[in-house]
């Protein structure tokens, strides 16, 4: 039975507001600094999923997210302008009741305006693709639904991705569709 009425069609862009309170970033010279993001994101239905119960691919068309720090000032994460990022998935995994799995794919930059050790703001990239997962949504878009990031994201200055200064350890984000 394929839930088509439930997904939503080709080509829709979905703005969606994003909140991450109490996230862990690892700085290697300051050890956890404890942020709240506030932001959002867009995607792009872009294809149907044959696989399963059925689904849609998304592609990430806009993300930024920051947080105020006393100690590194602002810290903003912006999408990376990349097409190697996979697009994310929404997929049905169950039917009675609808049940959604989303797996969003994310490659960031990340922007610290007061770097520990002073100098101009430092700017980070993750070393590999971030993956937010919520497998137990009962609809879509989402509606204050928590997303969790699948592993550590290791971020490293841009250009020199053997360079680990950071990691994102967690990142537990809110995220409401925002029509």
């Amino acid at each position: 039975m394929m839930l088509s009425g439930l997904l939503p069609p080709i080509g829709l862009e979905i703005p969606c507001s994003m909140y991450a309170v109490n996230v862990p970033l690892k700085v290697d010279v300051l050890g956890i600094i404890t942020l709240d993001f506030k932001g959002g994101i867009k995607v792009r239905v872009e294809q149907n999923l044959g696989a399963g119960l059925g689904g849609v691919k998304l592609k990430v068309i806009g993300f930024e997210v920051s947080a105020d720090s006393p100690v590194l000032g602002k810290v903003v994460l912006t999408q990376s302008d990349t097409d190697v990022t996979p697009l994310s998935l929404l997929e049905v995994i169950g039917n009675l009741p609808p049940t959604f799995r989303q797996t969003i794919f994310l490659d960031f930059k990340v922007t610290i305006e007061k770097p520990p050790g002073g100098g101009p703001p430092l700017v980070l990239s993750n070393t590999k693709t971030a993956k937010l997962l919520n497998d137990n949504l009962a609809q879509f878009p989402p509606q204050g639904n928590v997303y969790h990031l699948q592993e550590p994201v290791d971020l490293a200055p841009v250009g020199a991705p053997n360079q680990v200064v950071a990691q994102l350890l967690q990142f537990p984000v809110t995220i409401s569709h925002n029509p």
